[in-house]
C-alpha cells in the first residue's frame, strides 16, 4: 500500500491533489477488498481487477491467520503476490519520478 501511495505522489502535482486523488483510490480498494462482503459474491470482472490491489491479498492473508490459525506454507502465495505487487509499484513510481526529474522546469 505504501508503494501504491508513492505511485499516486507521482502522478499529484501538489499535496492538497494527492490527498484528493488517494482518498478514493484507498477507499475503494479497502471496500472491495473482501473485508466487509465476501470476495466471491462479486462479479468475476471485478474480481479479477481486485487481484491486482495488495489490499485484497492482504485481507485474505489476515483472514487465513487470524480466524483458520493458517501457517506460512498456506498463506505463503498472498505474501508473494503482496510483495510483488509492491515492488511493480515501487518501479514503476521510480521510473515516473525519474521521468519527473528530468523534465525541464
Amino acid at each position: 500500500m505504501t508503494s501504491l501511495g508513492i505511485l499516486l505522489a507521482t502522478v499529484a502535482n501538489s499535496m492538497p491533489q494527492f490527498a484528493l486523488l488517494s482518498i478514493p483510490v484507498f477507499v475503494l480498494m479497502f471496500l472491495l477488498s473482501g473485508s466487509f462482503t465476501p470476495f466471491e459474491s462479486m462479479p468475476r470482472a471485478l474480481q479479477a481487477i481486485m487481484d491486482l490491489s495488495p489490499s485484497t491479498h492482504f485481507v485474505r492473508f489476515a483472514q487465513a491467520v487470524l480466524y483458520r490459525g493458517a501457517g506460512g506454507d498456506v498463506v505463503w502465495r498472498d505474501l508473494l503476490v503482496m510483495a510483488g505487487l509492491g515492488a511493480g509499484f515501487v518501479s514503476v513510481a521510480l521510473y515516473r519520478f525519474k521521468a519527473m526529474l528530468a523534465r525541464p522546469s
